[in-house]
This record gives C-alpha cells, sequence and structure tokens, in this order.
C-alpha cells in the first residue's frame, strides 16, 4: 500500500510537470505556502521578536492563495481579525487582568463579534486570538501585544509579496472553454435525444436522458467556477500590465450572461426529458406521445443540437450577443417549429395536444434563450 501511495505521489508530481491542471495548481500553491512562511520566519528573526515569532510563518501560512485578490482579500481580513482579537485582550487584561469571569466575557464578546460579515471565514480568528492573548499571558504586557500584532503583519506582507512574485497567468481562453464545454454538452444531449425520438417509443431512453440533463446543473456550476477563478486571478495582479493586449473585466461578464443563457436552456432540456418520463411510463394519467408525434419532434431537436454546435464551433461565446448568422439560424428553426406545431394541432386529437403543446414549448424556449438569453439577462439584471 506504502509503494502505490508513492506511485500515485510520483504520478501527480510528473503530471504538474508536463502539463497544467489541478496537480500543477497545488504544487505552486504550496511552493508559495514555504516560500512566504520562510521569508516572514526569517524578517520576524531580524526584527528580534522572539516571544512572538511564531505568528509571523503561521499567519503567511494561512493567508497565502493561489491568487494575489484572495490573498489580499484574506490578508486584510485576518489581520483585521488578529487586531480585533486583541484590542479586546488588552481591554481586558490590560485594565483588569487575566481572571476567569473576564476571559469568559472577553471570548463571548468575540465570538459575537466574528460573526460579522466583513470578517468572513477569518471571523474565528477574532475569539482565537482574543483567547490566546489572554491565556498566553500577552494580554497583560502592552509590549508583547504590540509584537503579536507586528508579527501577524510581518507575515500578511510576506504572503503578499510572494504572491506578487509568483502571480499566476490569466488565461481567458479557459474561462473561455468552460462555457464553450457546456454549450457542447447541449449540443451532444439534444443531438441524443433527436436520434432516439427518431425511432419513436423505441428510442426512448428518458432514463439516462433525465441523469444527462440533471448532470448539467454541475457542469453550469463548473463554468461558474471557472469564470470566478479566472476573474480573480486576474484582480490585482501585476502580470496583466505585462501582456501586449490589456485583458478587458467585462469579457467575463459576457461569458456569465452566456452561462445563464445556457443554464435556462438546459432547464428547458431537463423539463422536455421529464416531460417524456412521465408521459411514457405506465400508470400515467396522460397520454402517452405517439411515434408519429416523436418522429415529427426529432428534426426540431436536431436543429437545436445544430445551434449549440454553431454556438461551439464559432466560438459565440466570446461575444455579448448572439452574432447575426446565429440569430438566423434560430428564426430558421423557430419557424420550422411553428409549421410543425400548427400541422400537428390540425392532425391530432385535443386529448393529446396538451402534452405535446408543452413539448413544443420546451423546444421553443430552448432555442430562443440562444439569441434572446443575453437580452433576458439584462432584463433580469435590470429589474
Amino acid at each position: 500500500m506504502a509503494q502505490s501511495r508513492w506511485e500515485r505521489l510520483w504520478r501527480g508530481a510528473e503530471r504538474a510537470y508536463r502539463r497544467r491542471g489541478f496537480e500543477r495548481e497545488t504544487a505552486v500553491l504550496i511552493l508559495k505556502c514555504a516560500i512566504a512562511a520562510t521569508l516572514a520566519y526569517v524578517v520576524a528573526y531580524l526584527l528580534g521578536a522572539s516571544t512572538q515569532i511564531g505568528f509571523a510563518p503561521f499567519t503567511a501560512l494561512l493567508v497565502v492563495r493561489p491568487s494575489v485578490y484572495g490573498s489580499v482579500l484574506q490578508s486584510g481580513r485576518y489581520v483585521a481579525a488578529v487586531f480585533a482579537g486583541a484590542l479586546m485582550a488588552g481591554v481586558g487584561g490590560l485594565t483588569i487582568g487575566p481572571t476567569v469571569w473576564v476571559f469568559a466575557l472577553v471570548v463571548l464578546v468575540a465570538l459575537i463579534a466574528g460573526q460579522a460579515r466583513f470578517f468572513g471565514t477569518q471571523g474565528m480568528q477574532v475569539s482565537v486570538v482574543a483567547a490566546f492573548a489572554l491565556a498566553g499571558g500577552t494580554a497583560t504586557n502592552a509590549t508583547d501585544l504590540g509584537s503579536l500584532l507586528l508579527m501577524v503583519c510581518v507575515g500578511a506582507g510576506s504572503a503578499l509579496l510572494t504572491n506578487l512574485a509568483l502571480a499566476p497567468a490569466v488565461r481567458f481562453r479557459d474561462a473561455e472553454n468552460a462555457v464553450l464545454d457546456f454549450s457542447d454538452s447541449l449540443r451532444s444531449l439534444t443531438g441524443e435525444i433527436a436520434e432516439g425520438l427518431g425511432q419513436g417509443k423505441e428510442g426512448l431512453e428518458t432514463d439516462y436522458w433525465g441523469q444527462v440533463a440533471d448532470g448539467l446543473d454541475g457542469t453550469a456550476r463548473n463554468a461558474q467556477e471557472t469564470v470566478q477563478r479566472q476573474e480573480d486571478r486576474l484582480r490585482f495582479n501585476p502580470r496583466r500590465f505585462l501582456s501586449h493586449k490589456e485583458p478587458s473585466p467585462r469579457q467575463f461578464d459576457t461569458y456569465r450572461d452566456w452561462i445563464q443563457a445556457l443554464s435556462r436552456a438546459a432547464r428547458h432540456v431537463q423539463s422536455l426529458v421529464r416531460t417524456l418520463r412521465t408521459t411514457t411510463r405506465s400508470g400515467s394519467r396522460f397520454s402517452a406521445p405517439a411515434d408519429a408525434f416523436l418522429r415529427e419532434l426529432a428534426p426540431l431537436l436536431e436543429r437545436a443540437s445544430e445551434i449549440f454546435q454553431e454556438v461551439h464551433e464559432q466560438e459565440e461565446t466570446a461575444y455579448s450577443a448572439a452574432s447575426d448568422d446565429l440569430r438566423e439560424m434560430v428564426d430558421d428553426a423557430l419557424r420550422e417549429l411553428d409549421e410543425v406545431r400548427e400541422r400537428v394541432r390540425r392532425e391530432w386529437d385535443e386529448e393529446s395536444w396538451s402534452v405535446y403543446s408543452a413539448l413544443f414549448t420546451d423546444v421553443e424556449r430552448l432555442m430562443e434563450e440562444v439569441n434572446q438569453g443575453y437580452e433576458n439577462t439584462e432584463r433580469s439584471e435590470g429589474r
């Protein structure tokens, strides 16, 4: 077992060396932490703060983050939390002394203060520092308190310097690829559904389609997280000024608009699959769609698949609105849908129409999200 662990570790190190990915980002973060902690320790040692020296590397390890922005944010919150905790401990320790009731009162107040949204994930450090300072005797000595705060600032400063020196590259392509992958997932699923519908009831794989459709929620979250990660890398990053082309932060807003539009489209696919699954199960109170209708619906899903393929191949997600070619493609598909809907309305009975109408509506809205999704996003944000 020990050998297999070493093998996995070696393979991870090899992947980190050969290509970008999770392993390389982890390796870089480990290197940053080691450099920041060492730098903080050396500076603290040179300053001669022997009693509180441990706070410098400890702080550096806590606030190093993959991005400069993340490190700045966590450094600010951590330093603020430490100062707040030290202030509370000092008020009690310097005026009254480290008695039990003072300790309990200060920790209680620190715990309440740490709930403030301003401190974020560092809120607990308010009470930790207050308790440590009182229990360790630091709160009874103004010099020791000042030394503690100085070491915290040294650690935070070392972390920031390390992050600036080893600032990550901003990769717009990673963010764009995440959105394009979302579009490609929709293309693949709608294409499979179209192929299945073309075979009538025998081609229905509603359970499988349902699993894939539900998985699109995870694809959307991954795209959002990737865009957010690259946006964080851009903030306060000195490498952006070394680029020949200044990256625009607005590009991330464009990616988010497309993700929202594609997410709404995914929900319409999920609704369509649920309708097919519900109506084709035994015991359903709705009549199952006829084979002839499913074959009428198949080309419309194929048009939807082609639309998502166009989004992917032409990299439409790089633009704030759908191109004229894509809009024309969607309009043609919607006209075809209207023709099929009118024909079905004339030829099928009213009993089946409620189900057929729901399926047509899902396909229609699925298509409309592509060329109207950006405008819909703007309207929803303006409300």
